[in-house]
């Protein structure tokens, strides 16, 4: 089993109870927000998700911008689902954490990039 916590020293982990919090200093233009993560190990692996809160701001759902881009833009999904306002996906133990989260970074800045030039604000 990975240590989870050692591998993510570089995002400087916040130690919760029953998850990681991490910040890999990456801002959103659509809404001026650092993104943060949480690494939730489960008994196979982990799940790496957001907070559920990106877009609790913006006019519509969630599940309308991730839906948008999954239709639109098929190429940045890597397998990242959406579970009510939660982004999320479930890794194995033997997926680094650390290559996890670079792909959780590229699906945000890729579904960033899609909202604002399809001006979804």
């Amino acid at each position: 089993m990975q240590d989870y916590f050692k591998l993510l020293k570089i995002f400087q982990p916040i130690e919760k109870e029953k998850y990681i919090i991490i910040t890999p200093h990456v801002a959103m233009d659509i809404n001026y927000d650092i993104l943060k993560f949480r690494v939730i190990p489960t008994e196979n692996g982990y799940t790496v998700c957001d907070n559920g809160k990106k877009f609790s701001e913006f006019s519509h759902s969630a599940k309308y911008y991730y839906d948008l881009f999954m239709e639109k833009d098929p190429n940045y999904r890597y397998e990242i689902k959406l579970d009510g306002n939660i982004i999320y996906k479930k890794y194995p133990s033997n997926f680094n954490v650390r290559v996890a989260v670079n792909e959780f970074v590229r699906f945000f800045v890729h579904l960033d990039e899609f909202i604002l030039k399809n001006n979804l604000t």
